[in-house]
């Protein structure tokens, strides 16, 4: 039996190397050269994975930004309709109270005037 050499990367890209070399200089059987290609396809295929997967968490990451963008710009316009329809509240409720008021003054007036009208009907001679 042939014991095995542990490859190291130096090693590993010389084997790459004399393998090329060894393409070029004799021909390869038909099932080295469909694992090869096999194997190019796979490393591509993985790199498309990666690329993949890389893609899918920028937009997770970016997803989750904008929705902490909205949740915080939907709380601001929450607080700011709310301090406004607030503010028209109070406003509108002292305006209605000043209009009670005024109804009230414009009622008695006229009451007052009613009465000054019929004491000078009583004191004018006809």
């Amino acid at each position: 039996m042939a014991s095995k050499s542990k490859k190291t990367p130096a090693s590993s890209s010389q084997a790459a190397s004399s393998s090329a070399s060894q393409a070029r200089s004799s021909p390869l059987s038909p099932t080295r050269l469909t694992r090869l290609q096999e194997k190019v396809e796979l490393q591509n295929l993985n790199d498309r994975l990666a690329a993949y997967i890389d893609r899918v968490r920028q937009l997770e990451s970016e997803n989750n930004r904008l929705n902490l963008q909205i949740h915080t710009t939907q709380d601001t316009i929450s607080r700011e309709v709310t301090s406004v329809r607030n503010s028209y509240e109070k406003e509108l409720s002292d305006t209605r109270g000043l209009l009670d008021e005024t109804a009230k003054e414009k009622a008695r007036l006229q009451l007052d005037s009613g009465r000054v009208r019929a004491e000078l009907g009583e004191l004018t001679p006809k």
